[in-house]
């Protein structure tokens, strides 16, 4: 089987340009990043753009997401097929400042056929976020993101890296804005047309739908490396929403398009995530 590494980057084509002090930068924080002590979906792999707020401390999130991805331009004129993922994750507020997290995908469909999925299956994947500073006026909260793959599924080799960088912007209108950018090291394929060093760039918003922020809106784009040598970059458009349901209880779901027609480039997709929160 092979494992997606479908990772997005979005461009922003129009942001609010509002002064802010830091007052009220707070204050839109707690209505918006903080709705409650439950996982914002933008830091719990929901989507494909993640934000500088981690989980709050001492609380524990329990995620289950399911994505559908369509195939990719078939290869050589050949078919390729649908897949599926599940992925359990438990997502953990350690200390003030910082996240850590543990999940494991399993593709439970015929994943030969799409690009990015390595060879091994239900790999176990750690990773963790720092928000390093936060926002100040005009410049943005920051925060450092990474996670590793270990082979411990299915015909499983290798170790995976990411890095991420994360620059997130509150405005008092209650829309937030992200700039991501990542470099992986992808060493689970054993095709010799590979690519094992790969990097994106991402831009994304996300707003309020309704009073209070508990349903708001998700748009991101990503520009990326391919997966294989000598194929185009990848482009991909995102959107989606999540929904505070109660404080223990919220819903996501986001929809990827692919904007390029090559065989790294999946066509459609789509995910659900529900996420369960435990305070202590």
């Amino acid at each position: 089987m092979k494992r997606v590494l479908t990772l997005s980057a979005v461009l922003i084509l129009a942001v609010p340009v509002l002064a802010q002090d830091s007052k009220e930068v707070t204050t839109v924080k707690s209505e918006t990043t903080t709705v409650s002590k439950g996982v914002d979906l933008l830091t719990g792999g929901t989507f494909n753009v993640i934000d500088a707020t981690p989980l709050t401390t001492n609380t524990i999130d329990l995620l289950f997401s399911y994505r559908w991805l369509t195939a990719s331009a078939p290869t050589n004129g050949g078919d390729s097929d649908d897949d599926s993922l599940v992925q359990p994750t438990l997502v953990w507020g350690a200390m003030e400042n910082l996240e850590l997290s543990v999940g494991v995908p399993v593709w439970v469909g015929d994943a030969g056929d799409i690009p990015g999925q390595g060879d091994g299956n239900a790999d176990t994947h750690l990773g963790t976020l720092w928000r390093v500073m936060d926002q100040n006026g005009y410049w943005p909260a920051l925060a450092l993101a990474g996670s590793i793959r270990t082979p411990t599924g299915d015909r499983s080799s290798g170790v995976d890296g990411e890095a991420r960088l994360v620059l997130t912007n509150e405005y008092d209108s209650g829309i937030r804005s992200h700039i991501n950018g990542f470099v992986a090291t992808v060493n689970g394929n054993n095709d010799e047309d590979f690519r094992h060093f790969q990097w994106g760039l991402l831009a994304g918003l996300d707003g309020p739908l309704c009073a209070g922020g508990a349903v708001r809106w998700v748009a991101d784009y990503l520009h990326r490396s391919s997966h294989h040598y000598g194929a185009s970059n990848i482009n991909e458009l995102e959107l989606g929403w999540q929904w505070q349901i109660a404080d223990a209880h919220k819903l996501g779901m986001s929809t990827r398009i692919g904007l390029d027609d090559n065989e790294d480039t999946p066509n459609f997709g789509t995910g659900f995530t529900y996420a369960y929160t435990i305070s202590y």
